[in-house]
């Protein structure tokens, strides 16, 4: 079957065919039976989002959708995750929404392998944390938050009698607030404060700068140096960015996708290629290379398994004219090429 270049990598240009060459990283038919079937529908949902879906793919997929109902389970679960990730505006009134926590909760079945978390038990005053590339670590502090830390980040707890205190140095974090209203809870992190009012929120900073992403109840973010003690207030489903300078517009976020990494995934739409790949190194313990510049733009789409660093090179190969090969030389790591054109 022949396969288009996305746009991004054309220019525009009529479409070529190319040939797929084997993936160096072939299914494991040595896992279970429902592990394959996890994968096997991650491949067809990223494939059926690629940039053409032909009659002969289309009647493929139907093929295999209706060859086992649980083909049918795992793909809607996909889908499910897809469209809540596409809902930007927020509940605002009445309870929780339940039914997101239980949709992440089963998605995390999907990771098809051991989840490469670390549960530390409590946190104690003082601590330094750190997590180095393919780490992920869910941690209880002493007052009964808790903490979900990406690969990659290094941070400090700072509690005492009288305040909650973390330090974000960099990387990316989620608390889930334990409430004390005796002691704030505040996370330090690119120049400014976010104070807690009572909520679960993303943090994702390096030394200058930081991006606050709400997914429950409301958080305020503010600039102390500044010396104004103004506070913006965040609530569900909004993000800003801040800075020693300032704090940017509230603009509408999207939870679901942005918290995906704590279940076992990464969401994208029709991101260029460069940022998926900067996202998935940072969970990966074998880095990918972009063996040709041409490549960085070009847009995909998907959910994309983190915890099975093959799965996500093969989703990859699927939705973007693209081949891995294992790099030589040390330390290890896999190179990504453009698909050579048939002649």
């Amino acid at each position: 079957m022949d396969s288009l270049i996305p746009d991004g990598l054309t220019s525009g240009a009529p479409p070529q065919k190319i040939r797929r060459v084997p993936t160096a990283f072939p299914p494991d038919q040595t896992r279970p039976s429902a592990e394959r079937m996890q994968e096997e529908a991650s491949l067809w949902f990223a494939r059926m989002r690629g940039g053409r879906v032909t009659d002969d793919l289309r009647a493929r997929f139907d093929r295999w959708l209706a060859a086992d109902a649980a083909h049918r389970r795992e793909y809607e679960i996909l889908e499910q995750i897809w469209d809540q990730s596409g809902r930007l505006v927020p509940k605002t009134r009445g309870k929780p929404d339940l039914g997101r926590a239980r949709l992440l909760r089963g998605a995390a079945s999907l990771a098809g392998t051991v989840v490469l978390c670390v549960w530390l038990g409590m946190a104690w005053l003082g601590d330094r944390i750190s997590t180095d590339a393919g780490e992920r670590q869910h941690i209880r502090l002493a007052d009964g938050s808790e903490l979900d830390i990406a690969p990659r980040t290094r941070l400090r707890v700072r509690f005492d009698g009288t305040r909650r205190r973390l330090e974000l140095e960099e990387g990316r974090i989620v608390v889930s607030v334990a409430a004390d209203p005796r002691r704030p809870f505040e996370v330090h992190a690119g120049g400014g404060v976010i104070r807690d009012i009572g909520t679960r929120f993303e943090v994702q900073a390096d030394r200058t700068r930081a991006k606050v992403v709400v997914a429950e109840g409301i958080v305020e973010i503010g600039i102390p140096a500044r010396g104004d003690g103004l506070f913006r207030r965040l609530k569900a489903g909004e993000a800003a960015e801040l800075d020693g300078a300032g704090v940017s517009r509230t603009r509408p976020a999207d939870p679901a996708a942005s918290l995906a990494w704590t279940k076992g995934q990464l969401v994208f739409d029709a991101a260029p290629l460069a940022e998926v790949i900067s996202a998935l190194n940072r969970h990966r313990k074998i880095p990918i290379e972009i063996g040709d510049p041409a490549l960085v733009h070009v847009r995909i789409s998907g959910v994309f398994l983190i915890d099975d660093e093959a799965a996500a090179l093969r989703a990859i190969e699927q939705v973007a004219p693209v081949s891995f090969a294992p790099a030589g030389g040390r330390p290890a790591s896999v190179v990504m090429n453009p698909l050579r054109p048939q002649r």
